[in-house]
């Protein structure tokens, strides 16, 4: 009977250090592990205080920015309901986290790989990019600059480093290593598929444990790149064409990049910037990219031909992404909500920014709350039609119906006008429980009668937003 010579990781020794100066050399010393081992590829090693590596996640190196945080998850979240047969949102932190980490973001995640010819691509290959400022039209041939994040990786001629990491370890100090196949979509090829990665945490307080990592492996470039084959950073960073996820995150609208001088022409960024391995960008860009110049409705002439309703009174409430993206319990009983509702007919609530749902030219703006009668209420979300520079249009789509009882609490109740996507619209009635918070702890600051703003917006519109004709 043949023997497994293979070392494995039954119980923990010191770390191994090995230096391959050929393929053949590398070869053996990979083919020593497994199975149960996952792999990392750096073309730099960064020693911790006890000299064992020290390998951190993204946030620990570069720090959270927690209002991107959110919005960036809010997406990540909304790519996997989209794309991924089967999926629904849950707490698992690892695959919502895994849009994050692996196209631009950051996380309290480590990549890691069981494939050892991706660990070894990435350990003789580094990362390098640049901000570019592109001159383009919007669909109304209208001139604007577009900033993009350019990205691509050169070949190195150094030493790289490979480490091998002990799944059972992993265990065994409670850290998860989630297998990101379990997120491909039905359709196209993700580029976390494409490198058979693995996110290996949450990290939030230090790096990966030196006892879960069995050897350092280092060798030069040119052997790993051997080692490596055929694989690319065009096989391994799908096109657009081929990831769905990275067409999704593409497809999000434009911002006005606010710092810039307003003399001249305008220039906008991506929603989500993130690094870009080819040119996405066209000379005359589609209706579908919209350029958003900050507004808010309440600042805008009446619209055109407007689908909106008028009601007797009201409130406006105007909140930023941390507030609008946000997580939270759902709260059935909603106290300071039913109190304005006692004083308005309607409650406005406002994004600093446009929410996309891949509808085209449609944009999310906000949502709203309605009284009706038999003591209903309706839960809807404000829509725009924003194709290039231009609103050319504002309405609401079909939302949820709730009867508020003498307590306070709201009950869902079948009514006539309910959406039929199919979908309860768990968000809208979950960011009511967070404006019901804010409105109790002073976030939301009552600076008018009927306005109320999220502490550090600007309740100000570009002068440029306005209406447009349609395209």
């Amino acid at each position: 009977m043949m023997i497994d010579q293979r070392r494995t990781c039954e119980r923990k020794e010191e770390m191994e250090k090995q230096h391959c100066n050929t393929l053949g050399e590398l070869n053996a010393a990979i083919e020593q592990y497994g199975p149960g081992v996952l792999y990392r590829g750096q073309t730099k090693h960064y020693p911790g205080s006890d000299d064992t590596p020290s390998l951190s996640t993204s946030f620990q190196r570069r720090g959270c920015v927690p209002d991107l945080m959110i919005k960036w998850s809010h997406y990540a979240q909304r790519a996997l309901q989209h794309l991924v047969r089967g999926w629904k949102k849950t707490d698992d932190i690892a695959t919502n986290q895994a849009i994050l980490q692996h196209y631009g973001f950051r996380s309290f995640f480590l990549d890691a790989t069981g494939d050892p010819r991706v660990a070894a691509w990435f350990a003789s290959n580094s990362f390098e990019s640049k901000i570019s400022v592109n001159l383009v039209e919007d669909c109304f041939e209208d001139p604007v600059l577009l900033r993009t994040l350019n990205a691509w990786f050169v070949p190195t001629d150094q030493m790289g480093n490979i480490y091998i990491i002990c799944q059972k370890m992993l265990r065994q100090s409670g850290i998860q290593a989630a297998h990101l196949s379990e997120i491909a979509t039905h359709e196209g090829t993700p580029r976390y598929v494409r490198q058979d990665a693995y996110m290996v945490g949450p990290l939030s307080q230090s790096g990966l444990n030196g006892d879960c990592i069995l050897c350092h492996i280092t060798a030069p470039a040119e052997v790993f790149r051997d080692f490596a084959g055929n694989y690319s950073a065009d096989w391994l960073f799908p096109e657009p064409s081929d990831d769905p996820v990275y067409r999704e995150l593409l497809a999000m609208p434009w911002e006005k990049m606010r710092h810039i001088s307003d003399d001249g022409l305008e220039a906008f960024g991506r929603t989500l910037e993130l690094p870009e391995y080819s040119n996405h960008l066209r000379k005359h860009m589609p209706p579908e990219s919209a350029m958003y110049r900050p507004f808010w409705t309440r600042n805008l002439p009446p619209p055109p031909d407007s689908l909106t309703a008028t009601a007797t009174q009201i409130v406006q409430i105007l909140c930023g992404s941390t507030l609008y993206y946000g997580v939270g319990a759902p709260r059935v009983i909603l106290p300071n909500i039913n109190k304005l509702l006692q004083e308005y007919d309607e409650i406005s609530i406002e994004l600093d920014g446009l929410v996309y749902h891949g509808m085209g030219t449609r944009y999310g703006k906000g949502i709203g709350v309605v009284k009706m009668p038999d003591d209903i209420v309706s839960v809807f979300e404000y829509g725009v039609d924003h194709p290039g520079l231009r609103i050319i249009g504002i309405g609401r789509f079909y939302g949820m119906h709730y009867r508020i009882d003498e307590n306070g609490a709201w009950e869902r109740v079948l009514h006539k006008d309910d959406c039929a996507c199919g979908s309860e619209h768990a968000e809208n009635f979950e960011l009511l429980g967070r404006i019901d918070l804010s409105l109790g702890d002073g976030e939301l600051e009552r600076v008018e009668p009927s306005l109320y703003v999220h502490k550090g917006i600007v309740p100000t519109s570009d002068l440029r937003a306005t209406w447009g004709e349609p395209y």
